[in-house]
């Protein structure tokens, strides 16, 4: 049995020129990676959160809270904006602008993605002891204190 693989060279190369127009080096100052700090420190508190991370889009971990140490918080951040890229991408083809936040929801753990402004992205981890409109409140609720912080995306 053969598998038939079939690439749409187009999209492809569509989505490459899109994310290598926007990847761009990320500079950010102290002052707004210690109020991002504090910032997310209250998240974790309010929400209830295992951790919580600050990523760019294409993956950069910025800021990180909570029980990261027990996780491989770096793969978590790839695999984080991959999900997220993938998801976008989905929202364009059916024909949204963008699905800006979402839930995976497991048995015992969820994990809770929101974004930021262009740039950045919020990722939070919760246990079945949190719900989930109150992880979803308070990451809005961070995603606009956030982005009076770090200003607009790209």
């Amino acid at each position: 049995m053969y598998l038939h693989l079939t690439i749409d060279f187009n999209t492809i190369c569509y989505y490459n020129k899109y994310m290598l127009n926007k990847i761009k080096a990320v500079k950010i100052s102290r002052d707004k990676i210690n109020k991002l700090d504090r910032l997310l420190g209250d998240f974790c508190t309010q929400a209830n959160t295992i951790w919580a991370i600050i990523i760019t889009l294409t993956g950069q971990l910025l800021v990180q809270r909570g029980f990261v140490y027990s996780f491989d918080v770096l793969t978590i951040a790839a695999l984080s904006s991959g999900v997220f890229n993938s998801t976008m991408e989905l929202a364009r083809m059916v024909g949204e602008t963008k699905f800006s936040q979402f839930l995976q929801e497991g048995r015992a753990f969820s994990v809770y993605y929101i974004s930021i402004n262009s740039k950045y992205l919020l990722v939070s981890l919760f246990d079945d002891r949190t719900i989930p409109g109150v992880v979803k409140v308070a990451s809005e609720e961070f995603s606009h204190a956030a982005q009076k912080i770090l200003g607009e995306g790209w």
